[in-house]
């Protein structure tokens, strides 16, 4: 008999290499000719978690056909591409055997029973536990030494320093001047009255770009005060590093992360003076207006602060001028 077989293939984030994909099918395809089998399709999930499951359009799409009865062999490379998720794997494999589809991998060059996937789905998320824990104790370790464990956030660039050893050392960060003088305009427009959606009306009404290049939102500068998130908000800008605030979890449901809120005592916090951009006294009226209940302006007394205010040039020449505005 020729089976009807699809290939499934999967590369769990955007900074893996692409070209995984390509080789999966490859091999997939070289399985497939050397038994005789007819390929009928080829399911792609690329840059996606092997620990989701719903928010997967190509496994979904190859469980569809599956209840289609469109084929008679789902094939990928291992088992840890279908998902690395015990309870995913298992609701996977009882689908496929309701409706009389087996389950082969390149790599054991067999079909795959209860019992293996079972085995290696428990493996691999213990894998997928490890990974996550080695990483969050790397970036806490980074914090402790007063380096930058995350991304690079909306004021600062990457400090190139080489090492002793020939390797950058990761996590530096330095002001970038430009990106600076508007931080501290966005600080005193707030403590003067100006709302954050107001603020960033302003600066996109000016072209200036706001983080990662996108236009600015009144969210983006708002955040959320107990959660340290946002521009006003950001204590890296009074030259503090706080990591280790949140914990991330992905909620079963939805699939989607999830932040909690860490206890005090699990906050890493160092001082980094060299990173500060806006002052005390400034930072100070800041929280003072955040913490008042009326801090919300008018409509009206928006419009006139949006007619009396001018942001910030992004030019270098005149950024360089209001330098004094934060410590350097």
């Amino acid at each position: 008999m020729c089976k009807r077989v699809v290939i499934y293939a999967r590369y769990s984030t955007d900074q893996q290499n692409p070209a995984s994909i390509e080789t999966q099918l490859d091999l997939g395809d070289s399985f497939i000719a050397e038994r005789g089998w007819k390929l009928c399709g080829t399911f792609v999930d690329a840059g996606v978690s092997g620990s989701s499951f719903e928010t997967r359009p190509g496994l979904q799409a190859a469980l569809t056909g599956a209840r289609e009865g469109a084929y008679d062999v789902l094939l990928c490379l291992t088992l840890d591409r279908l998902s690395r998720h015990l309870e995913h794997s298992a609701k996977v494999l009882k689908l496929l055997h309701f409706h009389e589809i087996e389950l082969w991998t390149v790599y054991g060059s067999s079909q795959v029973s209860s019992m293996e996937l079972g085995l290696r789905a428990v493996l691999n998320n213990e894998m997928l536990e490890q990974v996550r824990y080695r990483t969050r104790e790397g970036m806490k370790t980074v914090a402790r030494k007063g380096r930058v464990p995350g991304g690079i956030c909306y004021g600062y660039s990457i400090k190139k320093v080489i090492g002793a050893d020939g390797d950058p050392i990761r996590g530096l960060r330095e002001i970038n001047v430009d990106e600076a003088a508007v931080i501290v305009w966005i600080f005193k427009q707030y403590a003067n009255g100006f709302s954050p959606d107001a603020i960033a009306e302003i600066l996109n009404g000016q072209g200036i770009p706001g983080p990662r290049g996108q236009a600015w939102r009144g969210t983006a500068i708002r955040g959320h005060r107990r959660r340290g998130t946002g521009i006003l908000n950001n204590q890296m800008y009074i030259g503090r590093l706080v990591f280790n605030r949140l914990a991330y979890r992905k909620n079963p449901v939805s699939e989607r992360r999830v932040s909690r809120l860490n206890s005090p005592e699990q906050h890493i916090i160092q001082e980094v003076p060299t990173l500060r951009i806006v002052q005390d006294a400034l930072w100070k009226r800041v929280k003072r207006r955040q913490a008042s209940p009326r801090h919300q302006i008018t409509t009206s007394g928006r419009m006139k602060l949006l007619s009396a205010s001018t942001p910030p040039c992004s030019s270098k020449a005149r950024v360089a001028r209001s330098d004094s505005a934060y410590g350097h």
